[in-house]
Formats: C-alpha cells, structure tokens, sequence
C-alpha cells in the first residue's frame, strides 16, 4: 500500500499574518476604509505589539450585513404594522482581534489594503490560542437571513410586561378581603417573577453567545469577491498574548520615501526587544516583489 504523499494545495499556509497596516474604521459607512495606514503608523503599530506581546481585541467590532426580503416594524406614528421588502439590516459582533491564512507568495496582492508591515504567527499557537477561521457569506443569502431571524428575536425579547402583569397582580392579591386566603398566590407570583428573572437571563446569555458568534460571520458585497473574500481571515474575541516562540516571521520594507525601515529595525529595534536570532526578518522586497 503506497503512502499518498503530502501535497501543499498552495492556497493554505502554516504562517498566519497580521499586517499593522490595516485601514483604519470609517464611522459613517461601517466599514474599513479603503486605503491602509501610512507607513509610520503601521511600523509603529508593529512594534508596539512586539513589545507588549498582543494582539490586543480592540474598538473593531464585525459588522454583519443582511438584506432581509421581508421586514415588518410597529410603526408608532400610524399605530400599524408596516411592511418593507428588501431591507438592509446591520448585526454588531463582539470585538474582535484578526490574522490571515495567506501563503507568502500571495502576500503582494494584500498590500494595497493593508501595507507592507507584517507579523507571521505559526499556525499550531493560533490554533492553542482558540483563533478560528471566519465564514463568508454574501449579505442575500437565507442562512445569514436565519441568523438576522434569531438574533432579532433575542433582541426584542422584554420580560418587562410580565414584571408589570406580576406587580399588578400582587397588588390586587393585597387588596382581597381579608377572609381570603392569597399567601398561595402570593408565593405562585413570586415564582412567576423568580422564572421570569431566569428566563432574562438566558436571554442575554443568548445574546452575548451570539454576538460572540457574529465575530466569525463576514458578509461581502457581489463585487468584493477579489477584496473582502479572498482575505481567508481567522479571528478571536480575546487578546492573544503571544511568546516570541509563538512568532514565525516578521516581514518590513526595506524603505518607503526617505524611512529606511528594515535597517532601522534590525539595527535598533531588535536589539531593544531583545528578539532571538531564530525569527526570520525578512525584507518585504525580497519575500514578495523578487
């Protein structure tokens, strides 16, 4: 019996990158930006990590779109409900930290998003650390559209009108003639209220787990298949504290401008980190644009 042979199929690398590059988040439209940090920032984005050793969950928050084909909402003004076809709705995640699996030899085509600074993870630390890879879908499709379904369920969830209903009914159990017996009313209200404070609470628990689930979900627009689809990210909703084991590679260019990156960084920076001589640093002219 012949061993198959182990084949790399090129698109699966066992380096996960962070580029410090990254575009910052535009407010108005949620989303990032289309261009990447300038250079200064991401270099000092680089090693600020180095330094702190994490990759810190920050502000950045997944925004998960979904084009609802029906929506109805109480309209307060008309007191009915109104119908609208084809609504675009937005999700937030829990926050999240990022790394990509991308081969080195596809490194080039990501630099127009997010620059020419990166730090290479071994895949087998980003695994122990709980990294996950992230699901794509398109913002029309029926299974984002059954996560919409559950979350908005969740979020409009109130127990407030059965605290109210209890409240009320306590008080017309006090004002019962006194030859009526309510102490067993008063005791079954009060287990309605007790499961009602449960039920609130599995509500949000629901809730955080969902939101927690919605870092891992990116929807991209029909023409982002060469931008957002490609991107092949991993994520986490936890600060990933690494050891410089954990480290595979550091990728810097050798200049941009009149910064001359790379020599500043093996000849200053490296020596004040203390980095071991085991982590390749590698300049980004001669790993991607040879």
């Amino acid at each position: 019996m012949s061993i198959q042979p182990q084949i790399n199929p090129g698109t699966v690398s066992k380096i996960l990158w962070h580029f410090t590059g990254g575009p910052e988040w535009d407010p108005a439209e949620k989303r990032q930006r289309a261009a990447p940090k300038r250079a200064p920032r991401a270099y000092k984005n680089l090693k600020s990590i180095l330094r702190t050793k994490e990759l810190r969950v920050g502000a950045y928050k997944e925004v998960v779109r979904v084009v609802v084909p029906r929506l109805r909402r109480y309209n307060p003004k008309t007191h009915k409900v109104d119908f609208k076809d084809n609504v675009p709705v937005e999700m937030a995640s829990a926050p999240v930290c990022c790394v990509s699996d991308i081969p080195a030899t596809h490194l080039g085509y990501h630099a127009y998003r997010y620059g020419k600074f990166a730090l290479g993870f071994h895949r087998a630390a980003v695994v122990r650390h709980g990294f996950n890879p992230v699901f794509y879908t398109l913002e029309d499709t029926d299974v984002v559209r059954s996560i919409h379904q559950g979350f908005s369920r969740l979020q409009f969830a109130d127990l407030d009108d059965v605290r109210s209903a209890v409240s009320s009914a306590e008080s017309s159990v006090d004002d019962l003639p006194e030859k009526v017996e309510g102490d067993d009313i008063r005791t079954y209200l009060s287990d309605v209220q007790s499961e009602a404070d449960n039920v609130e609470s599995y509500i949000n628990s629901s809730k955080k787990s969902l939101e927690n689930f919605l870092a891992f979900v990116k929807t991209f627009k029909k023409d982002e298949f060469g931008t957002i689809y490609c991107e092949r990210e991993w994520r986490s909703v936890q600060t990933y504290a690494f050891s410089l084991d954990d480290v595979a590679m550091i990728v810097i260019p050798r200049e941009i401008g009149k910064r001359l990156y790379f020599d500043d960084f093996v000849k200053r920076v490296v020596p004040q980190l203390r980095l071991p001589a085991t982590i390749p640093v590698v300049p980004w002219e001669d790993l991607v644009e040879h």
